[in-house]
């Protein structure tokens, strides 16, 4: 019988808008591997498109939770990590990689830090350096193209050139990163897609899709979801990059198709259930 496999998944739970650990824990599920959050905050609504939300810091608990599973013989496949509510939480991760990860565990690094050419609210550039220094312990990175720009120390443009993506994977190379997949990239006006680069065999390749025009939260946490998922599995870098896009494109149109009924975040779960 094949062993169980287990992703410790590092991010916020927004309880309400489908995204972060509420998005990554089905999803990871689905692969038939055990998914172990641990919450960096938990708020009662993710923060694009609500007002007036609640959050609760938990860098404290982070601390005694990774102590706890210490006294237990806790060990993991894999450790996906999102949003962070400040700089000493990537140091608590960077500790739980050190204490959990050998040569074979994945570390997918999501770094959440900004989107349409602005980093989020509470971030700045020092922000961005220290999660540079995750991106180096990272298997695979997948900045949106916002993030790549910034990890990068490259200005934004919101119609990339073919120039700037080249030269943006070249610099995410020095992060320390063996593998990067920009997110959101746009070389025109009517297309968005991946562009990936695998620095050990120098592989590039690329998938887009149609741009549709319509702003729906979550999309990144669905891709890296499932292309954690893929890697942790076994599956090839590229395979498990088209399989994550693949979905994520099929789970943008099923919400596009009910947007009446359904104003917020990516509507996955009948997607889940016919099969990644």
């Amino acid at each position: 019988m094949e062993e169980l496999k287990r992703v410790v998944a590092v991010n916020d739970m927004s309880c309400f808008g489908k995204c972060s650990l509420t998005v990554a824990l089905p999803v990871i599920s689905a692969f038939g591997v055990e998914a172990v959050p641990l919450p960096t905050a938990v708020l009662s609504t993710h923060t694009g498109g609500f007002s007036g939300f609640t959050c609760l810091d938990m860098t404290d608990e982070m601390e005694k939770i990774i102590a706890h599973w210490k006294t237990v013989g806790f060990k993991c496949d894999g450790i996906y990590t999102g949003y962070f509510t400040c700089a000493r939480q990537i140091d608590i991760t960077m500790e739980l990689i050190e204490g959990f990860a050998d040569k074979d565990t994945i570390v997918l690094v999501d770094p959440v830090m900004g989107d349409n050419g602005y980093l989020y609210t509470g971030f700045d550039e020092a922000f961005a350096e220290d999660m540079a220094r995750l991106c180096g312990k990272a298997d695979v990175i997948t900045p949106n193209i916002t993030e790549a720009l910034l990890l990068a120390k490259l200005p934004y443009e919101p119609i990339q050139s073919g120039e700037t993506v080249e030269k943006c994977l070249e610099k995410l190379k020095n992060t320390g990163t063996k593998r990067s997949v920009i997110t959101g990239v746009r070389t025109d006006e009517n297309d968005i897609g991946y562009v990936c680069r695998d620095y050990e065999t120098g592989e590039t390749f690329s998938v887009f899709y149609p741009f549709e025009k319509m702003r729906l939260h979550g999309c990144g946490d669905v891709f890296a979801s499932v292309l954690c998922g893929g890697l942790v599995k076994g599956e090839g870098f590229e395979a498990a990059v088209h399989r994550a896009a693949d979905f994520t494109e099929r789970c943008i149109h099923s919400t596009e198709a009910d947007l009446e009924n359904h104003w917020y975040g990516l509507k996955f779960e009948k997607n889940l259930l016919e099969g990644i």
